[in-house]
């Protein structure tokens, strides 16, 4: 079962690579592949495996470090006004409008 994060996750992650480069890697990659023997193959397949899992864990731990970090900014934010709810805050543009207090030099 996912969590809300995993599916948060899985919905916005929409990498598309760039066509151009991935024939650039799939041609370099037949080209080694060819250039081996078996066992150096399986070594190098494992190694670019491992590679791309470790990529895949860091995107997902920095999405979900993104995710918490707007989660408690917009909790601080909630804060400020004392109970009005954020989106009564924003603006027309997204923008969260924070009223200055006036200053003992005013008053």
């Amino acid at each position: 079962m996912k969590t809300i994060l995993e599916e948060l996750y899985d919905s916005y992650n929409n990498f598309v690579p760039d066509p151009t480069a991935q024939a650039e890697i799939d041609n370099a990659h037949k080209a080694l592949i060819r250039s081996l023997e078996k066992p150096e193959r399986k070594l190098i397949l494992r190694i670019i495996d491992n590679k791309d899992l470790i990529a895949g864990a860091r995107a997902r731990e920095s999405f979900e470090c993104g995710f918490w970090l707007a989660w408690r900014l917009c909790t601080q934010l909630n804060m400020i006004d004392n109970g009005r709810l954020f989106e009564q805050q924003l603006n027309a543009g997204g923008r969260c409008l924070m009223e200055q207090e006036e200053s003992a030099d005013e008053s």
